[in-house]
């Protein structure tokens, strides 16, 4: 018998002595310190629902589950863990039945569910297809150095914080960029896990709302020399251990204009008092491009992350794939 709660903090240190990865199985590396430094705070934190599973009886700690409410209608899913003693019991699938029905409860039928997953983590990958989820699609993740230089940009150009005034531009052009428009959409990290940009999330960028114990950097726009909106992005700012990274978020422009906005990223990362700047991109064939030809940005990992995506519904009203 299990009994499935809200974690604790008290719950840390099972999660680090059994529960945290240590073999690669579920994170796809060993060594889960950012899970272990990040524990008390998703705890805490009121856009994050934290699952637990103990023996009940002994009151061991066997798996957990974090559920990121990063909008309305859609969730983040994480730090899926399950302790290496009682893997292949069915925790994980307990987990997600009951993470998807919490889900539903609370955002209703149409909720759509997500998680990322790196790609030699081939339990995950497989489990996922086997739940018929949407995906996988890939983004890649490049890293670069801060840089105190200001990028050269055309003359005529204009790389500055958006403001409240931007907001109709950025909405309005956001359909028309290349990467809204493709099959990827505009999903990837915003205010709490991976969602939909939208207006919402943009005037809490602007805001400056807390994300990770920083607040928001506000996002930047490109202007050409004729005043028109050729790209923009969002930021904010995470700690790796002693490491402050700038993690670009959602960012899109026409082709060229997204190019001249990577350009500008390293400086950014440098007024903003950053050690790294890098984030994760869509595996289009042209943005692949523009890092590779970038002087600044180089692969940060071999693997490439796999995003699926559900709606919650269906896990809950046909049961059948705990079988």
């Amino acid at each position: 018998m299990v009994t499935v709660r809200l974690a604790e903090v008290s719950d840390r240190e099972q999660v680090k002595a059994s529960i945290a990865d240590q073999t690669g199985t579920g994170s796809g590396v060993g060594n889960d310190d950012f899970l272990v430094q990040e524990f008390d705070r998703m705890v805490k934190d009121p856009n994050a629902t934290v699952l637990f599973v103990e023996d009940s009886s002994s009151g061991a700690g066997m798996g957990m589950l974090v559920i990121n409410w990063s909008g309305p209608a859609e969730t983040y899913w994480e730090m899926l863990r399950v302790a290496a003693s009682v893997r292949r019991r069915g925790i994980a699938s307990l987990l997600f039945e009951v993470g998807a029905r919490l889900v539903v409860e609370r955002q209703g039928a149409s909720a759509v569910g997500r998680w990322g997953i790196v790609s030699n983590n081939e339990t995950m990958i497989e489990w996922s297809k086997k739940l018929k989820m949407h995906g996988p699609q890939r983004f890649r993740r490049h890293t670069a150095k801060p840089c105190a230089e200001p990028p050269t940009l055309p003359a005529g150009y204009t790389f500055r914080a958006a403001t409240e005034s931007d907001v109709p531009t950025i909405l309005s052009r956001l359909a028309s960029f290349p990467v809204a428009s493709s099959p990827f959409g505009s999903q990837n990290f915003v205010i709490t896990g991976w969602a939909e940009y939208s207006e919402a999330i943009l005037r809490s960028q602007l805001s400056g709302a807390i994300r990770r114990e920083f607040p928001m950097p506000t996002p930047r726009v490109l202007f050409d020399e004729a005043g028109e909106l050729i790209a923009f992005g969002a930021f904010a700012k995470h700690r790796f251990g002693q490491i402050i990274g700038l993690l670009p978020q959602y960012t899109d422009g026409t082709p060229a204009g997204f190019e001249l906005y990577v350009r500008c990223l390293p400086y950014v990362a440098h007024e903003l008092g950053c050690d790294r700047v890098g984030g994760y991109v869509p595996t289009l064939p042209w943005i692949l491009e523009v890092f590779e030809r970038s002087p600044d940005f180089e692969r940060a990992t071999a693997t490439e992350q796999c995003e699926f995506h559900w709606r919650c519904a269906d896990y809950v009203r046909s049961p059948s794939w705990l079988a």
